[in-house]
């Protein structure tokens, strides 16, 4: 009989610590922003694979918190939002960027919805892009301005189904050249796709984006793009 009693008691207080009452805090705090070409005042097109993401780490939780980071990725129009932020103090550093480096944010207060813009500068920038659909062929033309002495290493137009198209995702229609070299900032550049060459996987009828993109040299960086163009095959 006791040993009964003693199983129903386990049984209660089992029962009566899962029905206490969750009273944590929810996230009630948002951050938001764009990250913008200091140069141009422009928004700084991004790739939504392996892009920009923004680290946060919060202060003061634990005594020298370190290992604890959240992640915010980057949206390919430059711009970032996380509504699910617990207010306080925060160190914030932008990493993995198609731009120069810059210097984290040691502590910025998070407190209702807090705006952090960017100001950055690209690795290069993409000057007069014009792509045209002539018939078969789609060329694009364009310059280059590079804001370092690093070489440009690659440039590329890349088209694919999904307006956030560039050289992590294309088809394989793509065209593609290696420049590894300075160049001068009133060169012309020219590229081509063959729709005719790629019937296969640039079907008729459907529509494709399209958006030249120029990779630097220097250590770390990350493709720059200019503003993608839908075309129907």
């Amino acid at each position: 009989m006791k040993q009964i009693k003693h199983i129903l008691y386990f049984v209660a207080v089992v029962m009566a610590s899962s029905c206490e009452i969750d009273n944590y805090d929810q996230p009630n705090a948002e951050l938001y922003g764009t990250f913008i070409d200091e140069g141009t005042n422009e928004p700084l097109a991004q790739d939504i694979i392996n892009g920009t993401v923004i680290e946060l780490i919060e202060q003061g939780w634990v005594e020298d918190q370190t290992n604890v980071t959240q992640t915010l990725v980057c949206k390919g129009d430059g711009s970032y939002q996380n509504s699910q932020i617990f207010s306080g103090e925060y160190l914030v550093r932008a990493v993995r960027g198609n731009f120069h480096d810059i210097p984290p944010i040691e502590s910025m207060e998070i407190k209702g919805r807090t705006e952090l813009n960017f100001l950055v500068t690209p690795y290069l920038r993409i000057i007069d892009p014009v792509i045209e659909k002539v018939g078969t062929t789609v060329t694009a033309t364009f310059r280059i301005e590079q804001t370092s002495t690093q070489n440009v290493s690659r440039i590329g137009l890349y088209v694919h189904p999904n307006p956030n198209v560039g050289n992590p995702m294309t088809l394989t229609s793509r065209v593609e050249s290696n420049i590894n070299r300075v160049t001068d900032p009133s060169e012309t550049f020219s590229l081509s796709i063959d729709l005719d060459a790629n019937s296969s996987t640039l079907l008729q009828g459907n529509q494709y984006y399209f958006r030249i993109g120029a990779l630097s040299s220097a250590a770390s960086a990350k493709y720059n793009y200019s503003p993608a163009v839908r075309f129907t095959i």
